[in-house]
């Protein structure tokens, strides 16, 4: 499972508890595709504060310097010391094993010897050093958070008016909205009760309203959760697993009842992407 925003900000809310405070003593890059820039340049910076857009994650120092990371499909950040390990991302065996592993990518020693480890196992994701124009630049390229109060009924019409393609498909663009994946479209559609195979240009502003309470709702609940982690080996793992794997509205219940209407999930696939829904009260 790809992390998503609900896992993206679980991971950012738990390092942010940790790592403001705390300078880098050293950094040791074990991949170089993982690693953008020049890594000297963090050498003896303090951490200001952690932050997030879209499923970026953003490591701020002094002088507008930053470290951005994208965890993709398989990234994972875990912060390491005597008494604690704390982070999260896709789930692996590297939650719990000894760390660095076998897919760690880069190492950041810290000066009071705690370390944070970005291990990657399909190598899709990296660490970037930037300054504040070039993560500008970046954000420029993402419609607003989901979770952002800028993202209005008004502002979905617009950008919806003229799209062709499913609704399933708009809810996951980032361009127009940044931090819904594929778990949490499938259950936001359901929730409101609105056909995944819709033309986007289709819904009407009574719909698009319940469509955004309903997409807001199930982030939010996912937020609470501290996110999804479906691999049974690790959902107890403390420090790192979710729980709204427990709470799924029509993500991975093909064949179970739905809870809006009592109708059977399907599962059908649209842009590529496995889609769950309800053909009863989704039509």
């Amino acid at each position: 499972m790809m992390p998503e925003l609900p896992e993206v900000e679980t991971v950012r809310r738990r390092l942010a508890e940790i790592l403001p405070g705390k300078t880098i003593q050293a950094v040791q890059v074990l991949r170089e595709k993982s690693f953008q820039g020049d890594l000297e340049r963090l050498v003896d910076q303090p951490i200001l504060e952690i932050t997030r857009r879209a499923k970026l994650i953003r490591i701020h120092f002094p002088h507008q310097l930053n470290l951005l990371t994208h965890l993709k499909m398989t990234g994972q950040l875990i912060y390491l010391d005597d008494q604690s390990r704390v982070g999260g991302g896709h789930p692996t065996a590297d939650w719990v094993l000894a760390l660095p592993s076998s897919h760690t990518r880069i190492i950041y020693q810290f000066h009071d010897q705690s370390q944070l480890f970005f291990n990657d196992q399909r190598v899709f994701g990296w660490m970037q050093v930037m300054n504040d124009e070039e993560i500008a630049a970046m954000y420029q390229k993402y419609g607003p958070d989901v979770t952002d109060k800028s993202l209005t009924v008004e502002y979905l019409q617009d950008k919806l008016s003229q799209r062709r393609i499913p609704i399933k498909q708009a809810l996951m663009m980032n361009e127009i909205m940044a931090g819904v994946g594929n778990i949490y479209a499938s259950d936001a559609l359901n929730v409101a009760q609105i056909s995944p195979m819709r033309e986007a240009r289709s819904l009407n502003q009574a719909e698009l309203k319940k469509l955004l309470a309903a997409v807001k709702s199930v982030i939010n609940e996912a937020l609470e959760q501290g996110g999804t982690t479906f691999d049974g080996k690790y959902v107890d793992v403390d420090g790192l697993a979710g729980g709204y794997q427990h709470r799924l509205k029509a993500y991975g219940r093909e064949g179970q009842r739905c809870l809006q209407c009592g109708g059977q999930i399907e599962k059908i696939k649209i842009g590529g992407r496995g889609t769950y829904y309800c053909p009863t009260c989704q039509s």
